[in-house]
């Protein structure tokens, strides 16, 4: 008999939207949303980035909405100045910060961790942007599986963004610092590691145990 995957109250929801990405006899044992550390790479680099025809062909502009070009073009070109000093801000308060947390992954873009961040930050392949922030995550006894959050999941099913086979992922050796209370950084066999944001620091050790599980 299986044990009952076991999930918080609020990710229930989850059980269900995970079951159609399971193989044949593949068991679930806990589900959770997570998110990746605040200071993670927030953006994937162009030369990494997944081509999304379904997102291009939604925001093609075709028939009548040709005449709101020019429109658009000028509201643009208006908040254009706003825009860079918004990004230029947030740049410098990431900077800051990053001096203070540390490392919050290592790798680079081409190790495992890197691919789980493009994976993440990709997102759905409806969603024109590469900074998707919605994930959770889904244990099994042979996987570990990463699915996008959607808004309403009564309304719209999960999507699964990637997945990791057991064996080749667990917890980071290595402490992170204590002060960042729900933080659990996920490691990979090619040495790799990335640090992700439990959303209640109540369930950071149970999210440990579940990563810890991917190593046997």
């Amino acid at each position: 008999m299986h044990p009952t995957p076991v999930t918080p109250e609020r990710d229930g929801w989850l059980l269900t939207h995970s079951a159609p990405f399971l193989d044949p006899g593949e068991t679930l044992r806990g589900a959770l949303s997570v998110r990746l550390d605040p200071l993670a790479p927030d953006t994937v680099p162009q030369r990494y980035r997944r081509p999304k025809p379904a997102a291009e062909e939604k925001a093609r502009f075709t028939g009548w909405q040709r005449i709101f070009l020019p429109v658009s073009f000028v509201m643009w070109l208006c908040s254009l100045p706003a825009g860079l000093l918004e990004v230029g801000a947030r740049r410098t308060w990431r900077g800051i910060r990053r001096v203070f947390r540390g490392r919050v992954w290592a790798g680079g873009w081409d190790s495992a961790a890197g691919r789980f961040v493009i994976d993440a930050r990709t997102g759905t392949a409806d969603v024109a942007g590469y900074d998707n922030t919605h994930l959770a995550l889904a244990v099994t006894d042979r996987r570990l599986l990463l699915l996008n959050e959607p808004t309403s999941p009564e309304r719209e099913a999960a999507q699964l963004l990637g997945a990791v086979p057991h064996g080749t992922y667990g917890l980071r050796p290595e402490p992170h610092p204590q002060r960042h209370r729900a933080r659990v950084d996920l490691a990979f066999a090619d040495g790799s590691w990335l640090a992700l944001e439990a959303p209640d620091r109540r369930q950071v050790p149970w999210l440990g145990e579940l990563l810890a599980s991917g190593r046997g």
